[in-house]
C-alpha cells in the first residue's frame, strides 16, 4: 500500500475543523460529550453550542487561524509520520490482510492545524490528523484505528451496523488481530462475546451476521417488552 503524507494549509485546516463541529453536532453529540472533539478551550467553548451564526464562526475562524494553526508544529509532525507511523500502520495493514475487508491500495494521511484528534474518509481513503493534540506514542495506534475503520466500512453499512456496534468492532480487531491496546477502545462491549481473534480471523462474516442477529433479537425482545406495557 502505498502511503502519502501531506500538510493542510489554513484554509483547509480551518475547513476541517467547521467540519468536525458541525459533524458532531449532527451525528455524535448523543454519543460523545465534547470535549473528545474539541482539544483547545477556546474551540471547546465555542464549538460546545450547536447554531453559531456566520458572524460567530467567522470569529473563531480568525483565532484558529492566527492562534491556534501552527505550521512549523505541522512539518515536524510530517516527518514523525513518516518516520513512526508509517512503518507502524505498514505492518499492522499486513495483518489485517487475513481479513475478507477492503484493502485499499492508497493511502493519505492529511496533517490538519485543528484540534480534533483523527477522523476518516472511507470513500477517498483517507485520515485526517490533528497531530497537536496528539502524542508521538499515541499517533501510530490512533492512525492504525482510523485506518481500520476504513477497511470495514462497507462491511458496517452492509450489515447496517450502529455507530457504537463499529466502533468496538474496530477496537477488537485491533487488539484481538493486530495485537496493541487501542486506548480509542470504546463502543458496545456487549457484543464481546462475538469479537475473538478466532472468529475474527477464521470466521469474520458470519460474526458480523451474528452480530446482526444479536440486535434484532435485542430490538424484537424490546418492542415485545413495551407491547407488554401497553397492555397489547
Amino acid at each position: 500500500m502505498k502511503i502519502a503524507v501531506k500538510i493542510l494549509d489554513k484554509k483547509a485546516s480551518w475547513q476541517h475543523q467547521k467540519n468536525v463541529y458541525e459533524g458532531y453536532h449532527q451525528k455524535y453529540a448523543k454519543f460523545y460529550p465534547a470535549e473528545n472533539f474539541f482539544y483547545h478551550p477556546y474551540l471547546l467553548e465555542k464549538f460546545s453550542k450547536s447554531n453559531l451564526n456566520a458572524e460567530e464562526l467567522k470569529e473563531v475562524e480568525i483565532y484558529f487561524k492566527t492562534k491556534i494553526y501552527d505550521k512549523e508544529k505541522l512539518a515536524e509532525a510530517k516527518n514523525l509520520v513518516e518516520e513512526k507511523v508509517v512503518p507502524f500502520l505498514s505492518a499492522k495493514n499486513e495483518l489485517l490482510q487475513k481479513l475478507p475487508i477492503k484493502h485499499p491500495k492508497k493511502l493519505t494521511i492529511n496533517l490538519s492545524g485543528a484540534m480534533s484528534g483523527g477522523f476518516y474518509n472511507s470513500e477517498r481513503n483517507e485520515i485526517t490528523l490533528s497531530p497537536q493534540c496528539v502524542t508521538p506514542n499515541f499517533m501510530p495506534l490512533l492512525i492504525t484505528h482510523e485506518f481500520t475503520h476504513i477497511c470495514v466500512e462497507d462491511d458496517v453499512k452492509k450489515y447496517q451496523l450502529p455507530h457504537l456496534t463499529k466502533e468496538r468492532l474496530v477496537s477488537k480487531i485491533c487488539t484481538e488481530v493486530l495485537g496493541f491496546d487501542d486506548h480509542n477502545s470504546v463502543g458496545d462491549k456487549a457484543i464481546d462475546k462475538f469479537l475473538s481473534k478466532e472468529n475474527l480471523e477464521n470466521n469474520y462474516a458470519q460474526t458480523l451476521i451474528n452480530i446482526q442477529n444479536h440486535y434484532i433479537q435485542q430490538q424484537q425482545i424490546l418492542q415485545r417488552g413495551n407491547g407488554i406495557e401497553k397492555g397489547l
